[in-house]
Order: structure tokens, then sequence, then C-alpha cells
């Protein structure tokens, strides 16, 4: 088992990629022509939103865990 310490590299690099996605889908929702598919990218990009937000929010609890009780 992992300690709490142990993980918040994993979360780091997660939120790192769920960053760069989200910035891929605004992108692609910029150039596309169809609203249907703006539509789309649109609900995807609100729930890459909430698991970011939820993502950040356990990582900075993990931070704080980690850095009272190192793991």
């Amino acid at each position: 088992m992992k300690t709490i310490a142990e993980m918040i590299p994993e979360y780091e690099t997660c939120l790192d990629a769920m960053r760069t996605r989200r910035a891929d889908l605004l992108r692609r929702r910029e150039l596309e022509p169809s609203f249907e598919a703006r539509q789309k990218l649109s609900v995807r990009i609100i729930r890459l939103d909430a698991m970011i937000a939820s993502t950040s929010a356990a990582l900075a609890e993990m931070m704080h865990y980690g850095g009272d009780r190192h793991g």
C-alpha cells in the first residue's frame, strides 16, 4: 500500500494531464463549425472541470496531510 506522500506525484501527473486535455477540448470546440459537436465538447469540458476541481481539492488535502504526517 502506498503512503499519501507517494500518491501525491501521481495525482499531480493526473491533474496535469486533465488540464492539458481540457485545453485541447477548448481549442477543438473553438474551431468546430457544428453546433451539435460544440455542444458535446462543452459537456465533456464541464465534466472535466468537475474532475479537475475534485482532484485539485484531493491533492491539496493530501499535501496538507502528507506534510503533517509524512504518509
